[in-house]
């Protein structure tokens, strides 16, 4: 061959990246190949019927050739698949297939679909073809031991799960710390090419990557070496709730304060709370009682008035549709409210049972009569009065302490114990970051949850000591507007008697007849002036343990930070702890999903089936048949050029892809939530939730214990973005 000039780069540029694409989308078993993950909700192309020549060469021209030529015909795939095997787990297969047309890339992805799926005959050890068994490691194991998601022997698709159903599940005990893994750090004896080298950094990096329980997801590239401190939230991120338990409390709670407060029905008190029910990232319409599920684009595609559905032309007709005023809907005003969190599931759920329950009394009234005072008071109550009832009676219930009284008196009936929390701080504090607690949780209740998670004590036997894991503890931030009002006071907080002290924003005062504290102040003023006199800002403007209230700009002065690009905050509120934090301030973020699991675990059974390529199938079938209606439609319009049997032969296929296509997709949506479906997905779209993810949380996970499992050194990086026409088939 010729010597490669300057003149070849444009081409060999472009043939490494259609190979690194190729290697992305289908990496091969061969241990000469380089691993790379696999994205995540990877879909394999799907198996059609095609025939090849039964006895390829494995050089390299007849292998270019070979593929080149394989041509789709009505028959077996078997043939096919055994003869181009050796092929497709090739190390050359990506670097010939980068000059290949895209029917030859389907070749080789059939091939090695069939090996990920493990269906292909293999011969046994007497000779005779036989089906192998399944071998779970055969496959990408999305499936965390023991975690959120845990099977619990789905033998049949009775035994549904959905989103908040692995909550009450254990936290799994496997979590391998960084500082655990084994390196690989000399090659062996006389191995000192290059392919060894490959050989070694490929165990590297396969002995260093989580498994997919454990694993963080990079939405934009974030370098630990430039973060300096690293933030938590306490409810729902550090702690985890346990759903049957501690939201059917406060969903009990609740019921009684309607009742007694407000004057509702004391029929209510008979209801049940299922917390498998809702999910996250719903809109609440509290004007008309509907809840919503919409896409990236805000459009509505399930809608639900209390637990009914809405028949498609209602919901197109109230929500998809432009508004009287000539625009559109922008889901955001205060007729609207966003279930981001998951203490919303409880109160959602009464919303919709309180909207049947005034479905049927109106119905009931106008039928027999005979209603009670508190019933015929209903009926006559608007949708969004219910709503802000629901929501002051779950305020109620913070307020008088009867939810943090039950909490406190039993914290292991209410919260999950993480044997991997204090090891994940200390990793932290090690590596020199700054971590500190910032939570809306007030400091008596801060203290009970933290004293279960650190050091499993509840009642007298409480102590401060946890707060040595933190260099900084705000309880009560009343978070968004922590982010937004520089403005606000701020309280130290007294770890042994819980009284909060004042202070000259953040500066100790003297109390009148305190002269201990008076010399406290001075010394402390003394050398926050020397500190500040020199231009330093090292945390030394705070001195206590733990703070309540204040803003962003005493945290900053705590922490020592000057910028917000120092500060990764770790949340699961999406608008409370995510968007504002970013938006406003410049934090970096991390958004914790504890749904993740379950999602995972119904997208690696949705793989083992095949169930995204029979989807891929049936959507080119029904793209394409559609596509030649509405040409056969147009060509007629102008000129008949298609007999009426023809026609409707043709609008009779078409309906029947749309219909198989919509079944196959709603199938495959049950199998996540079998009323809402897929939480990141809304039909073939991003959800809403999942598009607000993508857009603020630089990176998430399912549990903020899985930074454990990377070094605090490490540099995620985001999948480079695609567009429609950036891929190689648009389907």
């Amino acid at each position: 061959r010729r010597p490669w000039t300057e003149e070849d780069r444009p081409r060999v540029t472009l043939r490494r990246r259609r190979r690194d694409r190729f290697a992305r989308a289908f990496p091969s078993r061969s241990a000469r190949t380089l691993q790379r993950p696999r994205p995540f909700g990877f879909i394999p192309f799907p198996s059609s019927s095609v025939r090849a020549s039964p006895t390829p060469r494995r050089d390299r021209t007849s292998t270019a050739r070979t593929f080149g030529h394989a041509t789709p015909r009505a028959g077996s795939t078997d043939t096919m698949r055994g003869a181009l095997r050796p092929l497709a787990t090739h190390a050359l297969a990506a670097r010939c297939l980068g000059r290949c047309p895209p029917r030859a890339r389907l070749l080789a992805a059939m091939c090695s679909g069939a090996q990920q799926r493990q269906t292909r005959l293999r011969p046994t050890a007497n000779g005779n073809g036989a089906p192998p068994p399944f071998r779970r490691d055969a496959l990408p194991s999305l499936l965390p031991h023991g975690q959120f998601g845990q099977r619990r022997g789905h033998a049949s698709r009775g035994d549904a799960r959905t989103h908040v159903t692995g909550l009450s599940d254990p936290l799994p005990e496997d979590l391998l710390a960084w500082t655990d893994r084994p390196l690989v750090t000399h090659l062996k004896d006389g191995s000192k090419t290059r392919g060894a080298a490959g050989e070694v950094a490929e165990r590297l990096a396969e002995q260093l990557t989580p498994s997919p329980a454990n694993r963080i997801f990079c939405n934009r590239s974030l370098n630990m070496q430039h973060i300096t401190a690293v933030g938590f939230d306490m409810d729902y991120t550090l702690a985890m709730y346990k759903p049957e338990t501690f939201e059917v409390l406060a969903y009990t709670l609740t019921c009684e304060k309607l009742v007694n407060v407000y004057g509702y029905p004391r029929e209510i008190l008979q209801y049940e709370y299922d917390h498998e029910y809702m999910v996250r990232g719903l809109v609440v319409d509290k004007k008309r009682g509907n809840i919503l599920k919409m896409d990236r684009h805000k459009y509505v595609k399930v809608a639900r008035h209390g637990f009914r559905p809405m028949d498609a032309e209602t919901r197109i007709k109230t929500y998809n549709a432009t508004t009287s005023s000539g625009g559109v809907d922008r889901f955001d005003g205060s007729n609207y409210a966003n279930v981001d969190t998951l203490f919303s599931l409880g109160e959602t759920y009464l919303f919709c049972q309180l909207v049947e329950l005034k479905e049927q009394l109106i119905e009931r009234g106008r039928e027999a009569g005979g209603l009670t005072e508190a019933e015929t008071a209903l009926t006559t109550k608007p949708f969004i009065d219910m709503y802000s009832e629901i929501r002051a009676s779950v305020d109620l219930c913070h307020r008088d302490g009867s939810l943090k009284a039950a909490v406190a008196s039993d914290p292991e009936k209410y919260i999950h114990r993480d044997d991997a929390l204090v090891p994940m701080l200390k990793a932290l504090r090690s590596a020199g970051k700054k971590v500190f607690l910032l939570t809306n949780s007030l400091w008596d209740f801060t203290n009970v949850v933290m004293n279960h998670l650190v050091h499993g004590a509840s009642g007298e036997d409480k102590t401060a000591e946890w707060t040595e894991l933190f260099d900084a503890v705000v309880t009560g931030s009343c978070k968004p507007g922590f982010f937004e009002n520089e403005r606000a006071a701020i309280f130290e907080v007294d770890v042994e008697t819980s009284a909060l002290k004042n202070t000259d924003d953040g500066a100790p005062m003297t109390p009148i007849g305190a002269s201990a504290a008076a010399s406290q102040a001075d010394a402390f003023l003394a050398t926050a002036g020397a500190r500040a006199g020199e231009g330093k800002n090292d945390g030394v403007a705070m001195h206590a343990k733990a703070y309540q209230g204040g803003s962003y700009r005493h945290l900053h002065s705590m922490l020592g930070v000057s910028s917000g690009a120092q500060v990764l905050y770790v949340g699961d509120h999406i608008y409370g702890d995510i968007l504002r934090s970013k938006k406003t301030l410049g934090w970096r973020t991390m958004l914790v999903v504890p749904e993740l699991a379950h999602e995972m675990e119904c997208l690696e059974r949705a793989m083992e089936e095949d169930t995204l390529g029979k989807l891929r199938d049936l959507r080119r079938r029904r793209t394409a048949l559609e596509d030649a209606l509405q040409l056969a439609e147009f060509q007629m319009s102008v000129e008949k050029t298609m007999d009426d049997d023809a026609y409707d032969a043709l609008v009779r296929d078409a309906t029947e892809a749309r219909l198989s296509h919509r079944e196959e997709l709603r199938r495959m949506h049950a199998e996540f939530h079998p009323i809402w479906g897929q939480m990141m997905k809304a039909g073939n779209q991003n959800s809403r939730f999942a598009h607000q993810l993508e857009r603020y949380a630089c990176l998430y996970t399912s549990h903020a214990r899985n930074l454990l499992a990377y070094s605090p050194a490490k540099s995620y990086r985001g999948l480079s973005d695609a567009m429609p026409h950036d891929m190689d088939e648009n389907v």
